[in-house]
């Protein structure tokens, strides 16, 4: 039998079509499943549009035809999927495909096709609107069949398209992996002080959760004792606006973007992610990263990194030691930590809302794969809000794919069940699902730890370091899942509560902003060396935006002094106190960051 080969095959990428139509780019789960994808995000409406390119076949001949796809409600559902479209071969259906029963990644087969050698076209028709997905299509004369591991995919797409030439961009002093609220600002603050900086970040936009994409708002203050100057960029880069689940325009991506790019010092990798590191010793000198749509391949050396990636990736990649769960109450003697130690985190929240316009509009009934609902569990809200809230018992990052689409699928379930079964839908008939995202808004997965690792007491006694920095404001805000809501859905719930613990300010410490294990990385933002209880005090973004300034700020006295993150803490942390004081945000713009300073935590705050 011949072995799938170059000769005898043609692998299309989805993302490499020439037009996608309709059909968005996913590049959340490269590091999981190997690459990023297509997906038909229509809410419910099958997408006009078809993704459509032009592919050359090596030979005449009968091609076996494979799709790399998922059936992403296959976990909850025994049901027919709504997550369904077709591959169009010179314009006939070949099939249709998601649709069996393969709730992981794999090559769903099709119907063999003649071919002659020569140019032909490929099409994804959606079908139903509802996240059908589709990351390449394989056809082959060969009648091997290919291997449904990441490690077999990669392999195949080297013996097929050949290996990607990696693009060298140069060294930099900081190079920042992380595009949200804490990696932005330690670019800037970095920037703003002399240092050559890289950022990169995963999606096509800045701001993580605070972005249009996921749209959560800012939380906590800045401005705070000891270093009042510490947090001045977010009146430059973050919305003038409180809010979760609202209109794109309310959380002004633009402003972060063209912050970023008024910087001449730092150049902006968008849509990379980095998925191989380099190291010497105990030292990372370069990250190799794949951009999301052409899946081209760079190169980017450093002298210093900083891991602002929220999920702790690059310190995975690097070696680093790191947590993700809840601390047994032994450990550090936290009252709030539980008796044995556990995996559960806190869930992500997957925002969504609709509005009534004057229009009447019908949405698909969910009954044969949806949510089991009735009047008592549903939630009949026009908005979720940050208690619409799912993972907390999976691997957040491992099931990162899966928890996202349990966010959407509750969401597609709720609205259907007002729309289509609710016992006043009446009141529903010109209410529109207008928008739900497809980013996961993550609180909480891996930590890396630092030489020192924040707790509970630290916080609530407080316990005070010599080396403090920027202030956490935010009460230990942690999240449990709902009891009714946890006894209707086990294993699976999509409420939860917050349980909040008074602190005082706190300056915390330079020790947990850097890996005890890497030499020259840092850390800023969800991902600092806390412990979970810890964690539900500093991970709001105002916090993680000033813990960056502070790497910023740190990293450029390492470029200075040609010294490492620790070197600051044990020889020039008096420096770092003279940058602290003067801060890296400009104060001649108007200050806009009033709101949502302190937690006011609410279960119906924002669902109208």
């Amino acid at each position: 039998m011949a072995q799938i080969s170059k000769e005898n095959s043609v692998l299309a990428l989805a993302t490499k079509f020439s037009n996608h139509g309709d059909w968005i780019v996913e590049q959340q789960f490269v590091l999981q499943m190997g690459s990023s994808y297509l997906m038909a995000h229509g809410i419910g409406t099958p997408l006009e549009k078809d993704a459509t390119t032009e592919i050359e076949v090596p030979a005449d001949g009968e091609y076996n035809v494979y799709v790399r796809t998922k059936n992403w409600t296959k976990y909850w559902s025994d049901g027919p999927t709504p997550g369904i479209f077709e591959v169009l071969i010179d314009g006939e259906a070949n099939g249709v495909f998601g649709n069996d029963d393969n709730k992981e990644w794999h090559w769903q087969k099709g119907v063999k096709v003649n071919l002659k050698k020569g140019t032909h076209t490929l099409a994804l028709h959606d079908l139903m609107g509802f996240d059908g997905r589709c990351d390449a299509i394989l056809l082959t004369t060969s009648d091997e069949v290919p291997g449904n591991t990441v490690e077999d995919y990669k392999a195949l797409r080297d013996v097929v398209l050949g290996k990607e030439p990696v693009v060298d961009k140069g060294e930099y002093d900081l190079v920042v992996v992380g595009g949200g609220m804490s990696g932005i600002c330690a670019a800037i603050a970095a920037a703003r002080y002399g240092s050559k900086v890289a950022l990169i970040q995963d999606r096509y936009l800045l701001g993580g959760n605070n972005s249009s994409e996921v749209r959560v708002g800012l939380g906590g203050q800045i401005n705070v004792d000891p270093y009042p100057s510490l947090g001045y960029i977010f009146n430059e880069i973050g919305p003038d606006r409180i809010g979760n689940a609202r209109g794109a325009h309310h959380y002004q991506d633009w402003k972060k973007t063209d912050v970023v790019n008024a910087e001449k010092n730092i150049t902006l990798f968008l849509g990379y992610t980095v998925d191989q590191v380099e190291k010497a010793g105990n030292k990372i000198v370069s990250v190799e990263a794949v951009e999301a749509t052409n899946q081209d391949r760079i190169k980017i050396s450093g002298k210093l990194f900083s891991d602002c990636t929220g999920d702790a990736h690059l310190a995975v990649l690097a070696g680093a030691e790191t947590r993700m769960g809840r601390e047994a109450k032994s450990e550090f003697n936290e009252r709030l930590a539980p008796e044995k130690a556990d995996d559960m985190t806190m869930g992500v929240s997957v925002e969504w809302y609709c509005e009534d316009w004057n229009t009447p509009c019908t949405f698909p009934d969910s009954l044969d794969w949806g949510l089991e609902l009735d009047e008592y569990t549903v939630e009949p809200v026009h908005r979720a809000n940050w208690y619409w809230e799912v993972g907390m018992m999976d691997d957040q990052v491992a099931d990162a794919e899966k928890v996202r689409d349990y966010g959407m699928y509750v969401a597609y379930s709720t609205f259907s069940y007002c729309k289509n079964r609710l016992a006043n839908k009446e009141d529903w008939e010109c209410t529109h699902l207008t928008w739900v995202s497809h980013v996961s808004g993550k609180r909480e997965s891996r930590r890396i730890v630092g030489d020192l690792i924040l707790t509970e007491q630290d916080l609530t006694r407080p316990r005070p370091y010599e080396d403090g920095t920027c202030t956490t404001t935010w009460r230990i805000d942690q999240h449990y899942p709902q009891e009714e809501n946890s006894k209707k859905y086990p294993g699976e719930p999509w409420l939860s509560y917050g349980v909040l613990t008074p602190i005082d300010f706190y300056a915390l410490p330079y020790r947990i902003f850097y890996s005890k294990d890497i030499a020259n990385m840092f850390m800023a933002g969800r991902n600092v060396s806390v412990s979970h209880i810890a964690l539900g005090s500093v991970r709001v973004m105002r916090t993680c935006g000033m813990m960056g300034e502070v790497v910023g700020l740190a990293a450029s006295i390492c470029a200075k002094k040609d010294c490492l993150p620790r070197d600051i803490y044990t020889t020039y942390f008096s420096e770092l106190q003279d940058l602290m004081r003067k801060g890296a945000g400009r104060t001649d713009v108007p200050y806009t960051q009033f709101y949502h300073q302190i937690d006011r935590t609410g279960h119906i705050a924002e669902d109208r």
